[in-house]
């Protein structure tokens, strides 16, 4: 039988001597702590910046404690480059001095990549398995029957760990701890998580990581100290404003494409992309600097972005340029088709044969280029955790085999609309403390408020618009236009490369909806159970519609006048939870009583102001940086003076069909638990929702089941019951935990018959 050799899978021989790389202080640190922590079953994270030498590190450690004792390691990632780096550390980190008990071990290296292996040919001699989490799903059962089920234990080793929130890792992960546990070896199953960027795309999935990893961080070293170690480069920033401005004017739905997406609309992307102008002077940029600059990374807006730079590197004497990109579609087909070997040319890149690589996001993670003196930053983000990656691939220090400095030059278009884009400078971690770092930007409360006037400026613009009638709308309080609060989350979205995209998504709760939402999302498990989903993470269009119909008809029966509803709100909670399932975090607008047009409105009425002192006031109000006016108002001031016209018609009768609002009270101050839950939700949303959901803990029992206190009804589905106080509000009662209970709609219904009887 004939045969030939393979690189994805064989031999790596032990050769003699020393590991070569020798790890820095904060490595040998980081391997004390997992040695400490190896002492028994772990899950937990090392978090070391990019440029820290986090796989180097953990390479090293799990050489000396589990391949040097014949114990089996899994490699997991989510990109075919990552697998190929984490091989070649392996590979070159082989020596006696960590592997004193082994001459050989195996390596079996899978993915979708036609370089490498699949599922199907894992054997159970195999001491080291890298491998893409995407094609061990499809052949888990292979991986589980010809490797992990011959295991008492094995060390599961997540790379880019902040990925792993989502259903396909986590289906992984514990189907190889419970066929471990199954078999009598509960203590066998031990994972590293390996990330720069403890944090998802959004906030809010911080708390879904710690599912995933409950040890949380084992060992962290910030970015400031490795720059005064000397290990990593001191970054200088610079601003190159290119002076082309982008006049289109974007709407609603554009802009929050742009800052939860990071995805500029097509015909912008391709308008940049093609700006001579713009890529001369960035090219001449470079030119002007060249000594100071060379060797140089470019990250480039998308693949036509791409190629017009090469080309216009290229048409300089002595530059030599290239580019690489995941995929590119052919033109005359359509077919997507592999680029040249990206691999051959970072390797020319690294011998100093290429002066200048231009990409498009596949240097972002991983990928090792110690020789960087200058990234130029030719497409903007608005992604944290993508600007953390740029920035690092310029940081090697000198210690690490890179530069003293290292430049990073961000070109700043001119954008009519002002789009909340991460500052480099900002996000970098030498100026402020990393640990307790959020958003480089905003402060939380004006974050929220943000993304609330993404959605609520359409709005503005359509009442701007004396051919739209939006009377309906403007009759309404104020107040009630604003949402209570957001659900805020993150899907893993399939796309062209071997890597999945996180995509942010915004649905917003008013007092029309919360209460709908609320019982939607808590429901969502028991909705789920009609749907065989399987391991599957993606429903298909028939499930997500059927789904849908369902949602719509027991949770959004008015869905047709409720102020804010959409399907694809609905459906994209839906996507979440079949990729994650986990409910989506509710994000509260604590500030929202603080946005209260008819308050102004009825100051300027009640203090006769008009003329100079009206705009004086107005203006003081939305200048003054404490106020969540021009966030909310998105910076549209005109919008503000409309809205607040409007309010002021409402007050002096003069608006059609409005209610003449009665003189100013001065309220009195009262315990909250005389207030109804309605007032609650009003004032504190986050304090009517510890009411509620304590309340429905106190009738839910173990296996989820939700009973009815009169009736003894009992069912899953919140959506089913009412709260109710035990003691009438109009009898004394308080709304307290002990004087509130959970009634079916009929019961709940029956009960005020009598109680209207009594009475």
């Amino acid at each position: 039988m004939k045969t030939v050799e393979v690189t994805y899978a064989g031999l790596i021989k032990v050769e003699r001597g020393e590991a070569p790389k020798e790890l820095y202080s904060h490595q040998n640190e980081a391997i004390k702590a997992l040695n400490e922590t190896n002492k028994s079953a772990f899950e937990g994270l090392l978090v070391l910046p990019t440029g820290g030498g986090k796989t180097l590190t953990a390479v090293h450690w799990l050489l000396r404690n589990f391949i040097n004792n014949k114990k089996k390691v899994l490699w997991i990632a989510h990109r075919h480059e990552l697998l190929d780096q984490a091989l070649e550390t392996l590979r070159f980190s082989a020596y006696l001095s960590l592997l004193s008990n082994v001459s050989e071990f195996r390596y079996r290296i899978i993915s979708g990549h036609p370089k490498h292996d699949i599922p199907i040919n894992i054997e159970k001699t195999d001491d080291i398995i890298i491998a893409s989490k995407d094609s061990l799903n499809s052949g888990l059962d292979h991986l589980l029957k010809n490797w992990v089920g011959h295991l008492d234990e094995v060390l599961l080793v997540v790379d880019e760990a902040h990925h792993a929130t989502a259903k396909t890792y986590r289906k992984l992960i514990n189907a190889i701890k419970d066929n471990l546990q199954k078999r009598g070896h509960k203590n066998g199953f031990k994972m590293l998580g390996l990330t720069a960027t403890p944090f998802r795309t959004d906030e809010s999935e911080k708390n879904l990581l710690k599912l995933v990893f409950p040890d949380d961080i084992i060992f962290v070293e910030h970015l400031r100290k490795l720059i005064a170690k000397g290990i990593l480069a001191e970054p200088i920033f610079e601003n190159l404003e290119t002076k082309i401005k982008i006049k289109q004017k974007l709407t609603a739905q554009e802009i929050k494409a742009i800052e939860n997406f990071d995805r500029l609309p097509q015909d912008i992307a391709k308008r940049i992309a093609l700006d001579r102008e713009r890529n001369n002077q960035i090219v001449a940029h470079y030119i002007k600097n060249r000594e100071k600059y060379k060797p140089l990374l470019v990250f480039a807006i998308d693949v036509i972005h791409a190629v017009a730079l090469n080309e216009v590197f290229n048409n300089y004497k002595g530059i030599n340029s290239d580019f690489i990109v995941a995929a590119v579609k052919d033109l005359a087909t359509g077919a997507t088709v592999a680029t040249k070997d990206n691999k051959e040319k970072i390797q020319k890149f690294r011998n100093g044969e290429l002066e200048v690589l231009i990409n498009v996001e596949i240097l972002t993670e991983g990928i090792d280029l110690p020789n960087v003196q200058t990234v130029f930053l030719t497409r903007p983000t608005t992604s944290t955790i993508l600007m953390t990656q740029m920035i690092g691939r310029a940081l090697r220090g000198q210690k690490a085999g890179g530069t003293e400095k290292a430049y990073v030059v961000s070109f700043i278009d001119d954008w009519e609309n002002k789009i909340n884009w991460v500052n480099p400078k900002q996000l970098h971690w030498v100026e402020g403390p990393p640990e307790d770092f959020i958003d480089p930007i905003l402060p939380s409360g004006n974050r929220t408020a943000r993304l609330i006037s993404i959605e609520m400026i359409e709005e503005f613009a359509r009442i701007m618009d004396d051919s739209i009638d939006t009377t309906s709308v403007e009759l309404l309080k104020f107040l009630k236009r604003v949402p209570l609060g957001i659900y805020r989350f993150s899907i893993l979205e399939p796309s062209e490369g071997y890597e999945s995209k996180a995509t942010n998504y915004d649905v917003l709760l008013y007092d029309d909806t919360e209460e709908a939402y609320d019982n939607f999302v808590h429901d969502l498990k028991i909705i789920f159970q009609r749907i065989d989903l399987q391991d599957r993470e993606i429903l298909t269009e028939a499930e997500l519609e059927k789904l849908l119909q369902t949602a719509k008809q027991s949770y959004f029966p008015d869905y047709q006048t409720l102020l804010g509803y959409r399907d694809e709100d609905v459906e994209n909670i839906l996507r979440f939870y079949a990729q994650n399932e986990e409910r989506p975090d509710f994000l509260a607008f604590s500030e929202r009583r603080k946005c209260d047009l008819s308050i102004v409105a009825r100051h300027i009425y009640d203090n006769s102001l008009g003329g100079r002192a009206k705009s004086d006031y107005m203006d003081s109000l939305w200048n003054d940086k404490k106020s969540f006016w021009q966030v909310l108002f998105s910076d549209e001031k005109l919008y503000f003076r409309k809205q607040l016209d409007i309010e002021a018609l409402k007050i002096e009768g003069l608006y059609p069909n409005a209610v003449v609002s009665i003189p100013t009270l001065i309220p009195d101050t009262v315990p909250i638990e005389k207030l109804t839950l309605y007032e609650i939700k009003e004032r504190d949303i986050l304090e009517y929702r510890k009411i509620k959901n304590a309340v429905f803990a106190k009738y839910t029992d173990v296996k989820g089941f939700i009973t009815c206190a009169i009736s003894g009804v009992k069912t899953q589905m919140r959506r089913d019951f009412q709260i109710d106080h035990i003691k009438p509000m109009s009898q004394g009662g308080l709304t307290t935990l002990d004087n509130l209970q959970v009634l079916t709609r009929k019961a709940h219904v029956e009960k005020t018959r009598r109680e209207n009887t009594r009475r």
